[in-house]
């Protein structure tokens, strides 16, 4: 098996590592367990939750393009692809919460062993980013939905993304689609812990997320929305020069929360005409000053990035998937894959050294494609008997293994190519329903 899986490092190595880090945090047993703590309803007969798992990987990860086909391909699912569905459709949403954060810990365990960890970007806070995430419309396969235009929304989740590994640590997923975010604190909460930073945009910015993340011995960053009071403590500073613009701050409360305010006044308008942006802090000054507080805010687009490549690179909207329960459970398998492409990455990061950079530069649409285009001859060619010692191995071990693999590779492979800004455009309305020939549209531009 280890001349097997030579191979495979030689011409896949990135595959290897995102299967080997799989077995890892995924093992069948580690599964089966955590049905068993966080299942209220449902319980194991024939179909084991691991095997749901193992089989909806792939369709998370693009060998199959549902799961009816993957089924199909497998020959170890003892049970119909009805009780398969029903497996899907009745899991509670405990289940893939409690997934997502206990496999994220596991792969932030060998993130911070890896020999060349990533920095915090604040000293002594830890970044946690919260955003949420609305999932696209499926297909109108219910009874209930036939004969309605109207898209089919199974659901929404809000997710948090830790600033040091770029992992999505915890989620808090929802079946209602037309949930507001704000309404979700109760959710949230209880994942602030003491010395957390909260970084979020303005639809977090409500006396129940200040007030509670305060209260929990926590800080907050979020951008102050117009519907939510100042109360003003005093005057405000003088402003002073800042990149793009000026800056001053005041100290104000929200409910009976005190902060200050940071006033970022841009000397260009953004795409929405704004030309202020007002971020609210109840960090101290000393720890987080003003100019490093409106830096950090715009590494919020590191969540953004991060769901852009959930659904481009990897599927995290299966449309064949109507009910709300199984399709966020899609969305959370999702997020466990991306984060096995982020530990892949770190580890890259690592090994490389300055020779890649830092482990943004790695696309993980090259990886996720690599992983899909081999994991299906993989796990042929090596049986589940060749990954046991991955299991097997402690943390500091596997670690190693990763960082000594990503030493090897040939990291131009799996690099970004990022392209120039686009042109500006000015896009033509038209009626609804209105279309083109390209052919035609073609044949003008060169007349």
């Amino acid at each position: 098996m280890d001349e097997i899986l030579r191979k495979f490092l030689d011409k896949a190595p990135a595959a290897v590592m995102v299967r080997a880090t799989l077995v890892r945090a995924l093992a069948d047993s580690t599964l089966d367990a955590l049905f068993e703590r966080t299942a209220q309803a449902q319980y194991t007969r024939d179909l084991a939750f691991s095997t749901v798992v193992r089989l909806m990987t792939q369709v998370v990860f693009r060998t199959y393009p549902s799961v009816h086909s993957a089924y199909r391909a497998s020959d170890r699912i003892p049970v119909s692809i009805t009780s398969v569905y029903n497996k899907l459709n009745g899991l509670e949403i405990g289940v893939p919460r409690a997934l997502v954060a206990e496999t994220a810990a596991a792969m932030g365990e060998v993130v911070a062993a890896l020999p060349d960890p990533p920095a915090a970007p604040v000293e002594g806070l830890r970044l946690r980013t919260l955003d949420g995430n609305f999932l696209a419309g499926t297909d109108r396969r219910l009874a209930c939905l036939r004969g309605s235009g109207a898209a089919a929304l199974p659901g929404m989740s809000l997710v948090v993304r830790d600033g040091r590994t770029g992992l999505l640590t915890d989620l808090a997923p929802c079946e209602d689609a037309y949930t507001n975010e704000r309404s979700l604190h109760a959710s949230v909460l209880p994942l602030v812990e003491p010395g957390d930073l909260w970084l979020a945009d303005r639809n977090f910015c409500t006396e129940d997320y200040l007030g509670g993340i305060a209260a929990r011995g926590a800080f907050f960053l979020i951008r102050h929305h117009a519907g939510t009071k100042l109360d003003p403590l005093g005057p405000e500073a003088a402003p002073r020069e800042h990149p793009g613009g000026t800056i001053s701050e005041q100290p104000v409360r929200v409910g009976t929360t005190p902060c200050r305010c940071l006033i970022v006044r841009l000397a260009e308008p953004l795409r929405d005409g704004a030309t202020e942006i007002r971020l609210l802090t109840d960090a101290p000054a000393e720890r987080l000053d003003a100019d490093r507080a409106a830096r950090l805010y715009r590494t919020r687009w590191r969540i953004e990035t991060a769901f852009q490549e959930l659904t481009e690179s990897l599927r995290c909207e299966i449309d064949t998937l109507g009910r709300p329960r199984a399709a966020l459970f899609g969305f959370a398998l999702a997020v466990v894959a991306y984060n096995l492409l982020v530990t892949t990455r770190a580890a890259l990061a690592s090994g490389l050294g300055e020779e890649l950079g830092e482990a943004e530069d790695v696309s993980s649409h090259h990886l996720a494609a690599q992983v899909a285009a081999v994991d299906e001859g993989l796990a042929i060619a090596a049986p589940p008997s060749a990954w046991r010692r991955f299991v097997e191995m402690t943390t500091a071990e596997f670690a190693a293994w990763l960082d000594g693999v990503a030493r090897g590779v040939d990291w131009r492979r799996y690099r970004k190519r990022p392209r120039p800004p686009k042109k500006p455009t000015t896009i033509k309305r038209t009626r609804r329903g209105a279309h083109r020939s390209t052919a035609r549209e073609l044949r003008k531009s060169q007349e």
